[in-house]
C-alpha cells in the first residue's frame, strides 16, 4: 500500500502463512443465455440508453437512485458517467448535505466561475470535486495536507466521524490541536473555522469513496436492466416487494413505461410477477389474502394436470374454500373462464353451499351435470369499473384497471390543469396540478423550522411538491391525506419536476361518486411512511395544537 511516498507491506511471515479464502463462488458471466454481460463495465458505462435514463432521473425501481431527492439530483447534475454518479452518491448523504456543500457542489459543477477554493492548496487536493469535501477520504486529505494534522490524527478524525465512533465529542477532542496546526500552516481564523465547520458536519454521516463507488456500480447495473429489459426488471422489483415506494407506485411506473399489466390468472400466473417483452403478468403472491399453501396447490395441480377449464374443475382439483376462491374471482384471476364475476360468484355459491362440491361425499359422476349447469348460468350484470377497482385494491393494495385519478377526471381534465409530463414547458411559471400520493418526507431547516416534500404522480409522470415552512404551517393538516392534491405553485427553473407550493388543497371523496378511496394514514398503499416522534411536536410549536394533532396524529 502506498500513500504519499510511504510504503507499507505486511510482515513476511504474515504473507507466507496467509491463506486467501473465497467467500463466494465465482459469479456467472452469462446466465440463461442472455446476450449481455452485466459485469462488462466498459459496456455498461458507455451504454447511451442507460446514461440517458440516469441523467433524466427515470430511475424509479433502481437501487439507491430512485428516491425523489436522488432523482432530482441526477437531473440537476446531468449525471452521465460513473464518476459523476459516484460523486452524487456521496453528496446526497447527510454529512455533505447538512454542511450546505451539496448545493455548493451542484453550483460549482454547473458554473466553473464558482469553483473558488477556500485555501489555494485545496485545488490540488480536491480539484476533482471543485474544492468540496464529499467523502471521508477528502476529510483526511484536507485535515492532513491543508490543516497540517498528522496522518494518525487525521485517521482519528475519520474514526470519530464514522461507524460506532461517530460522535461530536470525538472530534472535539481534536479541536485545539486542529486550530493550532492551522496557525502553523498560516491559515486565517476564518479559513480554519470554515474548514472545521465542513469537517464537523461529517459527524452526521458520510460515505467512504469505495462505498459510494460500489453503490454507483450497482445502480448502473440495475439502470441498464431497466433501460433494456423494463418488463423483466419491473417484474423483479415488484416480486421483491419494491424498495423506496409502495407496489402501487411501481405498477403505475410500469404503465408509464408502456407496459401492459395483466391481472393475476390461475392459468397464467406463477407465484412471483413475471415480465416478458412488453407485458407483466401479476403473480399470485399479489393476492394478499391467498395463503402460500393455496397458491402452491393451484400451481402444482396446474403443472401436473394442465390448465383449469371451469370453476367446478378448479374447485374439485384444488379444494380451495369459499373465501379464497371468491377473492380470486373478484380480483379477476378467473377471467380465463370467459364469464363475468357475478356469474362466477353465483356459481361458487351453488357449488359450495348447494351442491356441496367440496364435501367428501360428493360424487364425481355428477361432474358432467355440473359443467352443463355452469354453461347455463348467465347474467347481463357485471362489476362496474368502480367495483372492479375496489376489488383490485382490496386484493392487491393497489389498482390495475384504472389509476385512482380516473375517478376525478372531471377535475384532472380541466383546461387549467398542467400534466406532470409537461412541467418542463413551464419552468419559472405558476401552474396548477393534481397529483396522487406516492411518498413524503419532512425535514428541519437550519433555523429549526419544518418543511415537507410531497411526492405526487398523475398518469403522465411524477413531481415533487416543495412545501416551505411558512406554507407548511398553513397546510400541514392536509398533507397526511392520500389526495388527490390540488397544487398551486411555481415550477423550479433548475428542475422542472419540483414545484414550490403556494397553495394546497385536497379533493374530498364526496366530490365524486367513488367507492374505493381510503383515507387512513396507516394504509399500506397510500399511507404516509414517516415516523412521528415527540421531537416533531416540540419543533412545531408555532403551529396551532389542533392543526398539529390533525397533521401528525394517526
Amino acid at each position: 500500500m502506498e500513500t504519499e511516498g510511504l510504503t507499507y507491506q505486511p510482515p513476511k511471515e504474515w504473507r507466507e502463512s496467509t491463506i486467501m479464502l473465497s467467500l463466494y463462488p465465482p459469479i456467472p458471466k452469462n446466465t440463461a443465455g442472455v446476450d449481455f454481460d452485466i459485469y462488462d463495465f466498459e459496456m455498461l458505462f458507455n451504454d447511451e440508453p442507460t446514461n440517458n435514463l440516469i441523467r433524466t432521473g427515470q430511475t424509479i425501481g433502481c437501487f439507491y437512485i430512485e428516491s425523489p431527492g436522488m432523482r432530482s439530483l441526477l437531473r440537476k447534475l446531468d449525471v452521465h458517467d460513473f464518476e459523476l454518479l459516484t460523486a452524487a452518491s456521496s453528496i446526497i448523504r447527510p454529512g455533505v448535505a447538512e454542511s450546505g456543500m451539496m448545493q455548493e457542489f451542484i453550483a460549482r459543477h454547473k458554473d466553473p466561475s464558482r469553483r473558488k477554493y477556500l485555501v489555494p492548496e485545496m485545488e490540488s487536493v480536491l480539484g476533482d470535486t471543485y474544492g468540496v469535501m464529499i467523502c471521508q477520504e477528502d476529510v483526511i486529505k484536507v485535515a492532513h495536507q491543508i490543516a497540517g494534522l498528522s496522518l494518525e490524527e487525521a485517521d482519528l478524525l475519520r474514526r470519530a466521524m464514522s461507524g460506532k465512533m461517530r460522535s461530536h465529542s470525538g472530534m472535539k477532542s481534536l479541536h485545539d490541536r486542529y486550530f493550532e496546526s492551522c496557525k502553523e500552516k498560516n491559515l486565517t481564523d476564518e479559513q480554519a473555522s470554515e474548514l472545521w465547520r465542513q469537517i464537523e458536519s461529517f459527524a452526521g454521516y458520510a460515505f467512504c469513496k469505495a462505498h459510494s463507488a460500489s453503490f454507483a456500480l450497482l445502480s448502473y447495473q440495475v439502470a441498464f436492466l431497466k433501460a433494456h429489459y423494463p418488463a423483466e426488471f419491473m417484474a423483479s422489483v415488484l416480486s421483491n416487494m419494491g424498495g423506496f415506494y409502495s407496489a402501487a407506485v411501481y405498477v403505475w411506473e410500469c404503465k408509464r413505461l408502456g407496459l401492459k399489466m395483466n391481472l393475476p390468472s390461475i392459468n397464467k400466473s406463477n407465484y412471483e410477477y413475471t415480465g416478458r417483452k412488453e407485458e407483466i403478468q401479476i403473480g399470485l403472491m399479489a393476492v394478499k389474502n391467498l395463503s402460500r399453501n393455496s397458491i402452491q396447490k393451484i400451481l402444482d395441480e396446474r403443472k401436473n394436470d394442465g390448465e383449469y377449464h371451469s370453476l367446478a374443475d378448479f374447485l374439485i382439483r384444488t379444494k380451495l374454500a369459499f373465501e379464497e376462491t371468491s377473492i380470486l374471482i373478484k380480483c379477476g384471476a378467473m377471467g380465463c373462464f370467459k364469464k363475468t364475476r357475478p356469474e362466477l360468484l353465483r356459481l361458487l355459491d351453488i357449488y359450495i353451499h348447494k351442491r356441496k362440491i367440496l364435501n367428501e361425499s360428493y360424487n364425481d359422476l355428477f361432474l358432467h351435470e355440473t359443467f352443463v349447469m355452469e354453461d347455463e348460468v348467465r347474467t347481463n350484470i357485471n362489476f362496474s369499473v368502480e367495483e372492479i377497482c375496489k376489488a383490485e385494491y382490496e386484493a392487491f393494495d393497489y389498482m390495475v384497471t384504472r389509476h385512482p385519478l380516473y375517478f376525478y377526471r372531471s377535475f384532472t381534465e380541466h383546461s387549467s390543469i398542467v400534466k406532470a409530463k409537461d412541467l418542463s414547458k413551464h419552468r419559472g411559471k405558476n401552474v396548477k396540478l393534481i397529483g396522487w400520493y406516492m411518498t413524503s418526507k419532512r425535514i428541519k431547516t437550519r433555523k429549526g423550522d419544518i418543511m415537507k416534500f410531497l411526492s405526487l404522480e398523475d398518469t403522465t409522470g411524477t413531481f415533487e411538491a416543495v412545501i416551505f415552512p411558512r406554507e407548511y404551517e398553513k397546510f400541514a393538516e392536509h398533507t397526511m391525506s392520500m389526495g388527490p392534491y390540488i397544487i398551486d405553485g411555481k415550477v423550479d427553473d433548475n428542475d422542472a419536476t419540483n414545484v414550490v407550493v403556494s397553495n394546497l388543497s385536497v379533493l374530498s371523496v364526496s366530490s365524486v361518486k367513488v367507492a374505493d378511496q381510503k383515507d387512513s394514514v396507516d394504509n399500506k398503499y397510500f399511507g404516509d411512511v414517516e415516523k412521528i416522534s415527540e421531537e416533531d411536536f416540540i419543533m412545531l410549536e408555532g403551529i396551532d395544537k389542533e392543526k398539529l394533532r390533525l397533521a401528525y396524529a394517526s
